[in-house]
């Protein structure tokens, strides 16, 4: 099973959401900010399937991770996640650069059924 990069500033979320998808068969890396997702990814990009990143995070928002990790691999997979209103650039944004959008607070069937969706097609 490849894995999934997991992208949450806060740590409440990123360990509830990393149990969930780990109790369903997946393997979980996760990074803290955008930076550091791009760091684990550039290392560990050849077991990464799918990468949820949160949109408003410290140091590198999901924004910008989005872009860098575009940059690296045109193909990826991505679920974009946020517990903020989408305004109509954002939405573009996701819209171009990600598979699927899942607001927060999200429940554990509702994560579960976008990652599967993305992943299916694997």
């Amino acid at each position: 099973m490849r894995a999934i990069l997991l992208v949450e500033d806060e740590d409440m979320v990123s360990d509830v959401t990393k149990r969930i998808l780990e109790r369903s068969g997946y393997t979980v890396l996760t990074a803290a900010n955008g930076k550091e997702a791009l760091k684990l990814y550039e290392k560990e990009r050849d077991r990464i399937s799918l990468v949820i990143v949160d949109l408003i995070m410290p140091v590198m928002g999901g924004k910008q991770c989005l872009e860098e990790l575009r940059k690296i691999n045109s193909k990826l997979k991505i679920l974009v996640t946020s517990g903020y209103p989408v305004d109509v650039s954002t939405k573009e944004v996701i819209n171009s650069l990600a598979a699927d959008f899942v607001s927060k607070p999200y429940d554990m069937k509702q994560i579960l059924q976008a990652v599967r969706g993305i992943l299916v097609f694997e």
